[in-house]
């Protein structure tokens, strides 16, 4: 034996072996403690601070105390800092390359609270304008219940009731000079007093026989011939004269309606209308909404590389190595490559202590069938309660749901708005409401009821309007607000409704309306006047379009008239009439 084992080596080897074993069971916490501060400094940019790294054998468990980690943009306040953290760890199956945490507990996790000193920044921190204050800024002006200048209105070239006047004008110029062209083609009276002679004439000639009644019709039809033209002429201006008063009656009804336009867009453009109070809603809590949909978006955007990167059971065991061999083993009960079985965390927020737990949490969910959970209770029995669980699929299908319930929770003062026409707090309040989601991918559905009550409110107002909101939600007893959100998570549709619309709507319009009224009453007038000073500067042109109308129809009638002249029937009965006289005459003397 002595001939293939060298006692003395193998007795250094496993002295060695002793020593480095001894120096990971006494020093380990120290590595650990190293370890992590070193990766979390360098995940997050600004000073990590642990007080404390135990690392236990038996069982596999790590415990981290008094962990800080300094928010790089505000380096006097924490990230994020917890009391105690531990886990245990699966050995055996880390062997197999997964890592499955059979507890995981947290204690006191705090969130942007302060620390006792700034913390190192080691990434530094762009300053960006934050787009909620400046679109709250852009949604709510520096709005007044100042009503614009009525006689700076009126003088406004684009009002409707300016432009239906010119164009009334215009249109009374361009239909004159059409028919005054059409005018010049009519017959003078002269000329008709000429047909009305020539045809006299023929009535007064006299006819002795057939052949004299024969010369007549010829001349009679030669007269009406003459004329034909001067009835087309009178036809094509009696056309013309109707398109042109179907014109001038469409621009006088558009100046009729023209200040009623006028009105409505005055009203529209100054917000002069009755104020929907839904967009106070948006206003003033929209963007508190959007932070909580913003934080879903941070949660979704750190999961979403695991989410898509998940590869399925088949996938994974296809995967191809460039040297070695891949030997498989099969198990009986597999795991996921990452598997939380159990976990708790203590929060400590600004509205209370809360505690979560959680079950099941990976991001394979076919190797155990089952889904995970995640619920949140509040320290207070039944104040706080939050019920929900997700999955993924071999497919990559996400799935989630989830339901909620507030009751009496205290409110923390908080900001609302803060622009240069309304900063705005809530000093204190109770919000109760209930709430659920699903969620599909990305494809959100969510709604909320909630109900805030002993709300107290302070700020400032630099206009009527924003005074009008001040008082109102400080005379409210209890404020309803339904929040609904549909479509892509990262850009939800955002819709609202509150019992601050009524409200308000009603304390505008009462603040407003002696003021409204005259000053309606003010701009009606004076467009109106506008439009009788168009109608009594156009009326001479109305006055020429009347005398026009009555020389066509005279002009017209005239040659009607002439046209049915019955000349030669009135010559032929006295044709025949002179014909039986002389029979008569000559039978008297026969038979006489």
């Amino acid at each position: 034996m002595n001939r293939y084992i060298r006692w003395q080596g193998l007795a250094v080897f496993i002295a060695l072996i002793g020593l480095m074993c001894a120096f990971v069971y006494f020093f380990a916490g120290t590595l650990a403690k190293s370890g992590i501060i070193a990766a979390a400094e360098s995940s997050f940019g600004a000073e990590v601070n642990i007080d404390k790294v135990e690392v236990n054998f038996s069982p596999a468990s790590i415990t981290i105390k008094s962990m800080q980690v300094t928010d790089k943009a505000e380096p006097m306040h924490n990230l994020f800092s917890f009391a105690q953290a531990k886990a245990s760890v699966d050995i055996w199956q880390y062997l197999f390359g997964k890592v499955v945490i059979d507890t995981f507990d947290v204690e006191q996790l705090q969130f942007n609270d302060k620390r006792t000193t700034a913390g190192a920044v080691y990434v530094t921190v762009a300053n960006e304008e934050g787009e909620g204050a400046k679109g709250l800024t852009d949604k709510l002006p520096d709005f007044d219940l100042t009503l614009p200048d009525t006689k700076t209105l009126l003088e406004n070239s684009n009002l409707h009731t300016v432009k239906a006047a010119e164009q009334l004008e215009l249109t009374y110029q361009q239909e004159q000079e059409k028919l005054k062209s059409l005018q010049d083609t009519l017959p003078s009276k002269a000329k008709l007093k000429a047909y009305q002679a020539r045809v006299k004439a023929l009535a007064d000639r006299k006819i002795k026989s057939l052949e004299d009644l024969e010369q007549l019709k010829a001349d009679f039809n030669k007269v009406k011939a003459s004329f034909k033209e001067d009835q087309l002429a009178v036809k094509q201006a009696k056309e013309q004269l109707k398109l042109s008063k179907s014109k001038i009656s469409k621009q006088l009804n558009e100046l009729k309606l023209a200040p009623e336009k006028d009105w409505q867009e005055i009203e529209s453009k100054y917000q002069l209308a009755s104020l929907d109070a839904e967009d106070f809603a948006h206003i003033l809590f929209g963007d508190k909404a959007r932070d909580y949909y913003q934080s879903l978006e941070q949660v979704y955007n750190l999961l979403s590389p695991y989410i898509k990167g998940s590869a399925s059971k088949e996938a994974h065991d296809k995967k191809q190595f460039t040297t070695g061999r891949f030997i498989s083993f099969e198990e009986q009960d597999p795991y996921p490559e990452f598997l939380l079985k159990q976990g708790t965390l203590s929060l400590v927020l600004p509205q209370g202590d809360f505690s979560i737990a959680l079950n099941e949490i990976t991001h394979q969910h076919w190797y155990r069938n089952k889904a995970s959970e995640l619920s949140l209770r509040s320290k207070t029995q039944g104040q706080v309660q939050l019920d929900s669980e997700f999955t993924l699929n071999q497919q990559g299908t996400f799935n989630s749901d989830g339901k909620w319930s507030v009751n009496n929770l205290t409110l923390p003062h908080s900001e609302i708005a803060n622009t240069k026409a309304l900063t705005l707090n809530l000093t204190s309040g109770l919000l109760a409401g209930v709430g659920s989601y699903s969620l599909e991918n990305r494809e959100l559905l969510s709604d909320a009821k909630l109900q805030l009550t002993k709300a107290g409110y302070d700020g400032q107002a630099a206009t009527k309007l924003t005074s009008v909101i001040l008082e109102t939600l400080n005379s409210l007893d209890s404020l309803d607000l339904t929040v609904n959100a549909s479509g892509d998570l990262l850009e939800p549709i955002l819709s609202m409704s509150s019992s601050l619309d009524k409200a308000l709507s009603g304390a505008v319009k009462q603040q407003i309306a002696n003021k409204l009224s005259g000053f309606k009453g003010d701009l009606s007038t004076g467009l109106n006047g506008k439009v009788t000073d168009t109608l009594e500067l156009n009326s001479g042109n109305a006055d020429e379009i009347i005398n026009f109308e009555s020389i066509l129809t005279d002009t017209d009638q005239s040659l009607e008239d002439l046209k049915n002249s019955d000349v030669v029937k009135q010559q032929q009965d006295r044709l025949k009439n002179k014909a039986e006289d002389k029979l008569k005459k000559k039978l008297g003397k026969l038979f006489g």
